[in-house]
């Protein structure tokens, strides 16, 4: 499934819906993980204040597949949650690394 640029909508067990943006897709232990901005104001996409620090939540679902069928499932294991975080992290500096060197 392609996730660039999209926006998905979770729905939780009982019925709740939040609106994400796709960040990025981490691989950590040949498992896959995307991780989603949610879409309300109490980030910084809605506040525009540009602070990476403003406190704006990530999540981070597993990509789990059934035969040609790809889903998203939390991630209930905090060790796994954080390895998929760190992951990101790093791509994230490893893009702004990158960028960096462009401009130069």
């Amino acid at each position: 499934m392609d996730y660039e640029n999209d926006i998905i909508e979770l729905t939780g067990e009982n019925g709740d819906t939040i609106k994400c943006e796709y960040l990025d897709t981490v691989l950590v232990d040949d498992n896959e993980y995307v991780v989603l901005l949610p879409l309300d104001e109490d980030n910084c996409s809605a506040c525009e204040c540009g602070d990476d620090e403003c406190g704006a939540e990530v999540i981070i679902m597993k990509i789990e597949n059934n035969g040609d069928e790809e889903y998203l499932v939390p991630v209930e294991d905090e060790e796994e949650l954080d390895k998929a975080f760190e992951a990101f992290q790093e791509q994230l500096d490893e893009e702004d690394d990158f960028d960096d060197e462009e401009d130069v």
